[in-house]
């Protein structure tokens, strides 16, 4: 596992770009049945290397459908729709790659654990399959598929880093609260509401 090589035959194959654009709708459905429905079978089967944009791709393929099925749903419902939307659709492009950072640091250097940036950063991306859901306008439902997001988060980061569940869920946790403090903070300094 640690050389990226021991990805499982009986997983998909993780989306990875190509020529084929019916190669990588198949790669992608894939990889987001194997997230969502066997977890505990994708993460350790992961690559731990190859590159950050057969994941990055899988990301932004999740995080725009739903982004783009809310739209259509806010102006079929006679909803506004605000120009700040696409400022925030354009910052979460950029996550994955700071929230990488920051958990790659969290694990590596203050909990002394393995783990490199790389595979830190395929866990964000693949862990953003419950994306595919976040469109649906019910609070439960956002709220479920958010904790499942910090569960995968937590179970794929606990794999690739070679530390418990629940240690890793604390990591996932404190990063999702700090991260949202400090933007409310910047929200409130340099917006006002």
């Amino acid at each position: 596992m640690e050389d990226g090589a021991s990805f499982n035959s009986d997983m998909p194959e993780p989306v990875q770009p190509g020529p084929s654009a019916l190669g990588l709708l198949r790669g992608f459905l894939g990889t987001a049945r194997a997230v969502l429905l066997s977890p505990r079978k994708f993460f350790p089967s992961m690559p731990l290397e190859g590159g950050l944009l057969g994941p990055y791709i899988f990301f932004l393929l999740c995080t725009t459908f739903s982004f783009l099925v809310s739209l259509v749903l806010t102006l079929v419902t006679g909803g506004e729709f605000s120009p700040w939307t696409f400022l925030v659709m354009l910052a979460a492009f950029c996550m994955p790659f700071f929230s990488a950072a920051i958990l790659n640091f969290l694990f590596t250097k203050l909990l002394r654990t393995g783990g490199t940036y790389e595979a830190t950063f395929r866990v964000v991306c693949y862990a953003s399959a419950v994306n595919l859901f976040a469109w649906i306008p019910d609070i439960l439902v956002i709220l479920l598929f958010q904790f499942y997001e910090i569960y995968l988060s937590a179970l794929g980061l606990s794999v690739v880093h070679r530390t418990g569940l629940g240690q890793a869920l604390l990591v996932v946790i404190g990063t999702l609260l700090t991260v949202s403090v400090t933007i409310m903070f910047m929200a409130r300094m340099f917006f006002s509401f």
